[in-house]
């Protein structure tokens, strides 16, 4: 089974720019910040953790489809309403 995770990030070293991320990783993968990752220059713009939740399914879905909406590990995932 995929898993996948949502990161705040930054994109690139001078551009102080951020966003999040979104990795997928297949089973027996171990966690990285590597190539697979997709760059979305957006945050949740609220402190409603229900409403992050909602964020992070919709970065998913834009980004991998419907089907990878169920591997959100929530748990592992790092989001920021900083921007």
């Amino acid at each position: 089974m995929a898993k996948v995770i949502v990161y705040h990030d930054s994109y690139g070293c001078e551009t102080g720019c951020c966003g999040h991320t979104v990795e997928i990783l297949q089973d027996g993968e171990e966690q990285y910040r590597g190539s697979q990752r997709k760059f979305e220059f957006t945050h949740p713009y609220t402190d409603d953790q229900e409403e992050w939740i909602e964020f992070a399914k919709d970065l998913v879905r834009k980004t991998y489809g419907e089907k990878h909406v169920a591997d959100l590990a929530w748990d592992q995932c790092e989001i920021n309403d900083d921007w």
